[in-house]
């Protein structure tokens, strides 16, 4: 039941195994941008200074990666996803976001679950900006999803109308990956897939 300590099938470890399916990306920040686009009324696009400025939302929650590792009280710091509604204004047949990061790792989120008020653009964790392997220069976090759904090294954001699979999704993973439900696998049926897990990290 939420609220309880432990999630179903989820065992606290203390450091973060990182997994970079495609390698960790090179970062130039001179030419990155976040961009913001498909069914919106205003495109955008964001440098890292430009997000900077930005960021509104701190909080402490806990990391839950579908494998069935957690981290416990993580400190967020970034931009709540709110905000680039607001700023963007999805049209009304808006239902999904698909997103893709700087490797090309995909994934579609449910526009409900980035309205919840913890989900966040995050450019910091625990006080510090976000180490290269935790996704600089900024990710997604949406505490009550499994973390393949949070997406690292964060480049496009694009509205859409219709749900398509991802990256983890076309390999069976579930369409919205709900901690709380144990949404782990489409129709509650899978195995885990081998993840290239290129070191760990503290918190």
């Amino acid at each position: 039941m939420e609220g309880s300590s432990t999630p179903p099938g989820q065992k606290y470890i203390p450091k973060f195994i990182i997994y970079a399916e495609f390698g960790i990306p090179k970062i130039d920040l001179e030419s990155y941008r976040l961009i913001v686009e498909g069914l919106v009324e205003k495109r955008l696009e964001l440098t890292y200074d430009e997000l900077k400025l930005m960021i509104d939302t701190e909080y402490v929650s806990d990391f839950h990666c579908v494998t069935g590792w957690s981290i416990k009280d993580v400190r967020w710091r970034g931009i709540s996803f709110s905000r680039i509604i607001d700023r963007a204004k999805p049209l009304p047949e808006a239902r999904y976001v698909y997103v893709v990061s700087l490797d090309g790792y995909t994934t579609t989120i449910d526009l409900e679950d980035l309205k919840n008020d913890k989900a966040i653009i995050v450019l910091e964790i625990n006080d510090k900006p976000l180490s290269v392997e935790q996704g600089f220069p900024a990710r997604l976090f949406v505490p009550h999803l499994y973390g393949w759904k949070s997406a690292k090294w964060l480049h496009k954001i694009i509205f859409i109308d219709r749900y398509i699979d991802g990256y983890w999704e076309e390999r069976g993973y579930h369409e919205r990956g709900r901690v709380w439900e144990e949404e782990r696998f489409k129709d509650y049926i899978g195995k885990h897939k081998t993840r290239k897990i290129v070191g760990l990290q503290n918190i």
